[in-house]
């Protein structure tokens, strides 16, 4: 290791990746940054930005307080990327109002309140009244649950913003750099080796390649670790911004931006690599949006999109170690990974350094 600081490669440059470079370079270490497409062509910059910590979680335990950590470290990235760049990524401490249309629901909504509320986190389960005071827009619901500490972010400025403030910082980004293989010696990880035959060096390889992880010889995965989940989104345009926070259903979340948009989410869909966008996913999207906020019917469709989201059985995200020295995983975060960007990137710059992580991994590393 030269005393310069470590020679790390990233694998991958959308958000993990280049938040992981950011991380890195703060602290010393010499970054190179490959990514088969473009920055952040794949889920990254697809993703609606939802920062809904205590909603994605189900259960106490390791993955709802890493999530936890997620949402609390995010507040303070938007801030430095501020100071660093000048990019606003929109981030807003806005709520979440998860509404329930049918008994069922409002059960679901009931039991998941109680497990929160005895666990310390902020949640009021409202009626239909309370929940038209805080969204007035809504269709009144049966019942909701407001929890009002989560957020937002826009993750295409996110995204733009973690890669000039890596490339500021000293990372260097390889568009185009299709990684075939990590290179090991004496079972400990070396480099890689890209398309074409190059092998370049390093004393750390950071495995953030999302969904195309697997695909990676030499990641001690095994088949089916992590795959590809397709989402698709539908964005609206309104006049003015018709939501105050984010708004979450069981048929289709809401996603608003500062700008009259709403993004319309999200499908799951096991296809493989078949990035489409289908007619059928549209039409159920946009009915659920309108059922429960009836001003949409009005709203301009500006586009739709799809992307893969890295998808592991057990929906738990790969963080740390891999089972192979110097090779450490960033990647699996499925439905959160722009709520746990930089939580992953403080672990796994950690991990490379030595230090005392900033939330126990363990849960989450492969050894």
């Amino acid at each position: 290791m030269s005393e310069r600081g470590p020679e790390v490669i990233v694998i991958g440059a959308g958000v993990m990746g280049c938040a992981s470079a950011l991380e890195l370079t703060k602290r010393g270490a010499r970054v190179s940054v490959l990514e088969r497409s473009v920055p952040g062509a794949e889920a990254s910059s697809a993703a609606a930005g939802m920062l809904a910590a205590q909603v994605e979680s189900h259960e106490e335990g390791p993955f709802a307080a890493l999530c936890l950590a997620g949402r609390e470290r995010l507040t303070a990235w938007a801030n430095d990327l501020r100071d660093r760049t000048g990019i606003d990524v929109e981030h807003r401490v806005c709520g979440v109002l998860k509404v329930a249309y049918n008994a069922a629901g409002a059960e679901r909504l009931e039991r998941h309140a109680a497990w929160q509320h005895a666990a310390g986190a902020r949640v009021e389960l409202v009626g239909a009244t309370r929940a038209l005071d805080v969204e007035p827009a809504l269709a009144p619901p049966l019942s909701a649950a407001h929890y009002r500490d989560e957020a937002r972010i826009d993750p295409p400025r996110l995204l733009r913003a973690l890669r000039i403030a890596a490339e500021r910082a000293g990372a260097r980004f390889r568009s185009g750099a299709l990684v075939r293989r990590v290179a090991l010696d004496g079972g400990r990880a070396r480099g890689v080796e890209i398309e074409g035959g190059e092998t370049l060096s390093a004393d750390h390889v950071i495995v953030a390649a999302g969904s195309w992880s697997n695909l990676v010889s030499g990641v001690p995965l095994g088949p089916g670790a992590v795959r590809p989940a397709r989402g698709q989104i539908v964005e609206l345009l309104c006049p003015t911004p018709v939501l105050r926070g984010l708004v979450w259903s069981d048929a289709v979340y809401l996603s608003p931006r500062d700008d009259g948009r709403v993004l319309l989410g999200s499908t799951l869909e096991f296809v493989g690599f078949e990035r489409i966008v289908t007619a059928g996913a549209v039409r159920d999207l946009l009915a659920a949006a309108i059922e429960a906020v009836p001003v949409l019917r009005a709203a301009e469709l500006v586009k739709a999109w799809s992307a893969f989201r890295p998808f592991t059985p057990d929906e738990l995200p790969l963080i740390g170690a891999s089972g192979v020295e110097g090779l450490w995983l960033a990647t699996g975060h499925y439905r959160n990974g722009i709520l746990l960007s930089a939580i992953t990137a403080e672990i796994v710059a950690a991990r490379v350094f030595a230090e005392p992580p900033p939330f126990d991994p363990t849960p989450f590393e492969r050894t």
